[in-house]
This record gives structure tokens, sequence and C-alpha cells, in this order.
């Protein structure tokens, strides 16, 4: 936290602090969690405030019947590879979201890696291929590794060629789209 707080940055553990201090809110919560953070939280939302949900599962619809009806509310899911900057994400609006919180939105995620608004139906859509994706990428990658070792390679080579050759830009596959194979 302290090269955090060189920043500029603060820690608190009062979520109401939190929108009091913030333009901007992050929900990340687990789903049931939620309700009471949002009931907690609603006094103190007003019509600056743009609030994204991480939540997985609870819908916009959700989310505005649980805040003031005027809040800017966003629903975004990422995935694991935004940790390394090499991420998918999607995120939809809700009614009271305009083009500005979608670009400020887009704009400030877009260093995790690809960021696209679509429509809601598709976050969980998203859910399954890039969330579940990349564990099957991982599955994929420990394979080739076991099918080198079981030929002689050591285990370690094996897993960095593994890694290495699964290694590949998003660029490089839209480049042979559709079918990259």
């Amino acid at each position: 936290l302290c090269p955090g707080q060189e920043l500029g940055c603060r820690t608190t553990h009062c979520n109401l602090e939190v929108v009091q201090r913030s333009t901007l809110v992050f929900l990340a919560t687990k789903p049931h969690v939620l309700p009471g953070v949002l009931e907690e939280i609603r006094p103190a939302v007003e019509s600056h405030h743009v609030v994204v949900s991480l939540v997985a599962g609870v819908t916009i619809q959700t989310l505005q019947r649980l805040l003031p009806p005027w809040t800017k509310v966003l629903r975004i899911m990422p995935n694991l590879p935004c940790v390394v900057q090499a991420g998918a994400m999607v995120f939809s609006r809700g009614t009271s979201a305009g083009d500005k919180e979608s670009a400020l939105l887009k704009n400030l995620l877009s260093s995790c890696g690809l960021c696209e608004e679509v429509p809601e139906s598709y976050i969980d859509i998203h859910t399954g291929l890039s969330g579940s994706g990349v564990a099957y990428v991982y599955l994929f990658a420990e394979a080739l590794a076991e099918g080198a070792v079981k030929m002689g390679m050591p285990g370690a080579l094996a897993s960095r060629i593994a890694a290495q050759t699964l290694l590949v830009r998003w660029d490089t596959l839209l480049l042979h789209s559709p079918h990259p194979s």
C-alpha cells in the first residue's frame, strides 16, 4: 500500500467514505454481498458518480433498481490476463450512462488489454469464452509440455517452450481471420 499512498491513493474500510471521496466507483464483491454494499452506499450516490460493477451474474437492471435512478451504471467483465495487460474485457452501460462514461471506462481499462462495449447479453458469453477459455489454454500448454517430457525433454524447459509457443499476439490471430489455423 505504501507505493499507492505516495501517488495520493488512500485506503479505508468504509464503503460510504469511498463513494464520498470518489467519482468513479468500482464494485468488486461476491454476488451475495453486493445488495448490502449497495444499501450502504446508496445514500451517498449522487448524479456525478459513475458506478462500475465487476460482480458476476448481477445485471445492470438489478444495479439500477438498487441504486438511485440517476446513477450512471456500467457492468464490466475482465479476465485473468488483464493482470499482465493481455486481457479481454467487455462492458455494457445502463440507461443513465452515456458516451462520456463509456469512453472513460474504455480509455481507463484499455491498458489492461482489449476492451469492447457490447450488449449486456454478451457478458455471460464472454465469461465462458474468455474467462474459462484461459483455463483451457493453460491445460493445453500443460499437455504440450507433458508430451515433450514424455519424449525426454526436461520439465522446466518443456514448460517454458510450451508457454512461448502459445505466446501469440491478437493481431497475428486477426491477420489470419476468420480461421487462424
